[in-house]
């Protein structure tokens, strides 16, 4: 997005409210969220209830943009800064708002950048990630095992919910898959489809003391995603099952856009409606 663009747009609360509306109502028809009968009743309070089911709403509601206290051009700052890979303490301090709302509003946003992958919803679904919008507690589950899958010069990152960490150890102690780590990162050699298997150790490896392969695997060797990926991978702050989950899907999404302009992508993702909220 050219630079004046960006400003044309943030120059006001009603102008950026209005550009952020093209990415929730299609042709700016308005249905429910719940049940999505069109016919609405308009309230003195700006929002809208449905005839059908009485759900009372706004534009957002049900939206992973409603899910932080940040007003439409704090959301559009956010998300240019987000862009450009900034900082986190550098966001609150270009936003003036606190260190957790800037860590809220990342977790929001790689959560919809999940959503928004193939496989997105169905992990939100059997993960329950959903909590992870009410409140700042993590889900307790497994290291999921996700599958790295480079194709005409993109890159799909699979979680595979039939595979484990005990999996993984299995494979690599009685059919010798081959295994490396980077700091508590591991992947493998190719598994079927996919270049690599990769998970974040919680400790199921290291208490065993397994030995790791010293040559390089194939995604060692990949010129595109994993150059890309590993030096991103090394300057998250903080790196555990969740966190692991949400930065892959968050560099698939970011080296699939690398040829076009990634804001709109990212100002649509964020203005989806949430899968499986209840």
């Amino acid at each position: 997005m050219r630079l004046n663009t960006y400003e044309h747009i943030i120059k006001s609360r009603k102008s950026a409210h209005k550009f952020l509306l093209k990415f929730c109502w299609k042709n700016h028809q308005r249905f429910c969220p719940r049940c999505s009968n069109r016919k609405l009743y308009s309230l003195g309070s700006g929002r809208r209830r449905c005839s059908r089911c009485k759900y009372t709403f706004h534009d957002f509601s049900l939206r992973f943009i409603n899910f932080a206290r940040l007003s439409p051009r704090q959301w559009l700052r956010f998300i240019k800064l987000f862009e450009l890979e900034v900082d986190p303490d550098m966001m609150a301090d270009q936003l003036g708002v606190s260190y957790n709302t800037i860590r809220k509003a990342l977790t929001i946003s790689r959560l919809s950048v999940l959503a928004g992958s193939l496989d997105g919803p169905q992990i939100i679904k059997n993960l329950k990630l959903v909590s992870l919008l009410r409140n700042s507690s993590a889900p307790d589950f497994p290291s999921p095992v996700l599958g790295i899958l480079p194709s005409r010069g993109k890159v799909f990152i699979d979680y595979i919910p039939d595979l484990t960490l005990e999996t993984l150890l299995h494979f690599r102690l009685n059919f010798f898959l081959r295994t490396r780590c980077m700091g508590r990162i591991i992947y493998t050699a190719p598994y079927k489809k996919y270049l690599s298997l990769i998970a974040w150790d919680d400790g199921f490896f290291s208490h065993r003391k397994i030995s790791y392969e010293r040559d390089k695997l194939p995604l060692d060797t990949h010129k595109e995603f994993w150059p890309y990926a590993s030096s991103k991978l090394k300057k998250f702050r903080t790196v555990n099952p969740l966190r692991l989950l949400l930065y892959l899907k968050e560099l698939e999404f970011r080296f699939n856009h690398s040829n076009e302009d990634p804001f709109p992508a990212l100002c649509s993702r964020l203005c989806s409606f949430v899968p499986d909220l209840e």
